[in-house]
């Protein structure tokens, strides 16, 4: 199973595509783990503060987000599948924490990125 952060990295790459833009080299990834990180912590399984850092350095490394609220359907396309309504997350390496993810919980960490 593909880790969420990877999916999440790839289609912040093709919506930026999309739109004439695109992400320093490995500015995509940075985001992708941030936002990965909001889940996991609104979800319980992370710290505030971890989320916080995540968000920080890929602020710092890989300037803003590209990402405008007009896109949100588009990426919940890419990020959840056909339905747009929720996706399994799996949030470990080892593969045997899964939850699954709501588009609610999905637009939410969106905003934390856009806020980022």
């Amino acid at each position: 199973m593909t880790e969420f952060s990877d999916i999440l990295e790839s289609a912040f790459e093709q919506i930026a595509a999309e739109h004439g833009l695109s992400y320093n080299e490995g500015g995509a990834k940075a985001w992708g783990q941030a936002g990965t990180a909001y889940i996991s912590f609104a979800l319980g399984l992370l710290p505030a503060s971890v989320v916080r850092n995540l968000q920080y350095t890929a602020r710092e490394t890989a300037g803003p987000v590209l990402l405008d609220c007009k896109w949100y359907d588009r990426l919940a396309e890419l990020c959840l599948g056909a339905d747009q309504e929720n996706t399994f997350f799996v949030p470990s390496t080892d593969g045997k924490v899964t939850q699954n993810i709501s588009r609610q919980l999905f637009i939410e960490m969106l905003d934390f990125c856009r806020e980022g």
